[in-house]
């Protein structure tokens, strides 16, 4: 084709810019963790718990923390250095096994020492190969979920609309990472074909295609069996990808293609394109009620679903203009501020609820990444330094803290970090952590340390006073620089955190962590697992890009 020689020309330039970028992120990592390792301002407003070692284990009832786990005898429970207590009658089903007064292993959030990357460039290069090797499966555009066919939830050997558009998202963000950068435009290519394609099935399960949950691969035929259905996100999440991949195309100098594929203007034409498509379901559809991100229960208000739809409808309105539908880019518009005045119901003024059905879910943690607008015409609803979103990190710190002995087992051994899982009370699999929600964790702070940079300034006073209580400060005064020097390490810690649990496998990336032994457990090389841990490091270096 005639734009060849332009294509090899940005490919030229674009392994320049890797080059360059490794480079600058050494002398980043450098210019973050000297002052830390001579006692200086990353360390100097840490206010470090007190755990008193001979702490009384008169504790009342309502507030013994437990330290034990299902079927604990006395001596194991001694051993751990816990009180002991049998309760008999006990209807408040009180721990036996439980912390002493002073010994909370879940205080503070633990952050690394110094702000360093948590994985190496050859650990990284490895996840992204296992990353990769999922991604276009036979040529054909499709995603596998993971190549395991005999999981704890049966084959994962599908492509989930959901995952799949989540992890070709990551892909687009991750380029950098990618050696040749033409990695990139095979399976974007074939994945706008595979997103064509699925449009224009004939659905059989008597509903609309663009929200199927899930498909055969590797030739895309629909999933006919029982699932929870209408999966409502994935038209809009698709339809950010598509517009994301779009806008790079454009700005190349492909505006055929864009034309031709994505954003036809005539409905009678791949149905408008595969962004337009997908997202005039979203503007017409977006109160109707659908399945929750973990396919497990139904409601016309998950915080996920509608982050998603807000989000996909500013980026279509963005894309509408730029390609001259002025009326189409005004009805996208008009539906984003709707989604958008129904948002700040779900903050009850402690932290970010879900639904009303099941209030702490991490599905919220992943939307204040995948669901946040950054196109001008948002008004920065629940941003990474809010009070809404310090709140919620606050509370879902000590859920997850407390639900998964892995978490007190490691803040006692000194490793930094958290794992989080996916909400209270979970079973499947056992209730363990889950390697997305926490990498999801990781990417949040360092979006934080981000616009703290770019922004220059630190979180309206109530959103700080919460952040000094997530990462253990003192009332020391902070300037901007100090305050994303602790989101740094906080996301660090995170990931330090997952690093100690995934080493021993070889950087292979499960969908959980065992809550137990740290092991991991169920499904093997879980695409979505690695598109989120990489997405994450891809935030940690456009944060230290925004030092210089």
């Amino acid at each position: 084709p005639s734009s060849l020689g332009a294509r090899n020309k940005r490919e030229v330039v674009m392994k320049f810019a890797v080059a360059a970028l490794v480079a600058l992120v050494a002398c980043c990592n450098a210019v973050f963790a000297a002052p830390a390792s001579n006692g200086g301002w990353l360390r100097a407003h840490v206010s470090r718990p007190n755990h008193a070692t001979n702490a009384s284990c008169a504790v009342s009832g309502s507030d013994k923390i437990d330290c034990g786990f299902s079927g604990i005898e006395k001596d194991g429970c001694v051993k751990k250095g816990c009180c002991w207590a049998e309760v008999s009658p006990n209807p408040d089903n009180e721990p036996w096994c439980f912390y002493s007064k002073g010994s909370n292993p879940c205080g503070p959030l633990g952050l690394a020492s110094v702000a360093a990357a948590p994985f190496s460039p050859a650990e990284t290069q490895t996840m992204l190969g296992f990353f990769m090797a999922n991604i276009n499966i036979d040529g054909k555009g499709g995603v596998v979920a993971s190549p395991d066919h005999a999981t704890p939830g049966g084959s994962y050997y599908y492509h989930w609309e959901r995952d799949g558009a989540l992890s070709m998202n990551a892909l687009l963000q991750i380029t950098p990472l990618l050696s040749p950068a033409s990695a990139l435009q095979t399976p974007m290519r074939a994945y706008v074909q595979w997103v064509l394609g699925r449009q224009a099935e004939q659905d059989p399960n008597g509903q609309d295609v663009r929200t199927e949950p899930k498909y055969q691969l590797p030739d895309g035929a629909v999933y006919t069996g029982g699932w929870c259905r209408p999966q409502t996100d994935g038209p809009g999440l698709r339809a950010v990808t598509l517009a994301n991949y779009g806008q790079q195309q454009w700005a190349a100098g492909e505006q055929a293609y864009v034309k031709e594929f994505l954003w036809t203007g005539d409905s009678s034409k791949r149905q408008g394109g595969a962004i337009k498509h997908d997202l005039d379901w979203v503007a017409a559809n977006w109160e109707s009620q659908g399945c929750d991100l973990w396919e497990e229960i139904r409601s016309d208000d998950f915080f996920w679903n509608r982050m998603i739809f807000k989000n996909a409808l500013l980026v279509g309105a963005a894309f509408a203009k730029l390609l001259g539908d002025a009326a189409t880019a005004t009805r996208y518009a008009a539906a984003a501020a709707a989604v958008n005045a129904t948002l700040p119901a779900h903050f009850n003024g402690q932290f970010v609820m879900e639904t009303q059905a099941r209030q702490k879910d991490a599905a919220v943690i992943v939307a204040f990444n995948d669901g946040f607008s950054a196109s001008a015409a948002d008004d920065g609803l629940f941003g990474p330094n809010s009070v809404a979103v310090a709140g919620t990190v606050q509370a879902y710190n000590e859920l997850f803290c407390l639900t998964f002995p892995v978490n007190q087992a490691d803040n006692q051994a000194g490793v930094p970090g958290i794992f989080y899982g996916r909400y209270a009370g979970d079973h499947y699999a056992g209730g363990n952590p889950w390697v997305l929600s926490t990498g999801a964790l990781a990417q949040l702070f360092y979006r934080g340390a981000l616009e703290t940079l770019q922004r220059d300034a630190l979180p309206e006073p109530a959103a700080l006073a919460v952040w000094r209580t997530v990462f253990g400060l003192d009332t020391s005064p902070l300037t901007p620089k100090d305050f994303a020097g602790f989101q740094l390490r906080a996301g660090d810690g995170v990931l330090l955190r997952l690093r100690k649990h995934v080493a021993p496998n070889g950087f292979h990336l499960s969908e959980q962590i065992d809550k137990s032994s740290g092991a991991e457990s169920s499904v093997a090389d879980l695409t979505w697992s690695y598109g989120t841990v990489l997405k994450a490091l891809n935030s940690r270096m456009q944060a230290f890009f925004c030092t210089w």
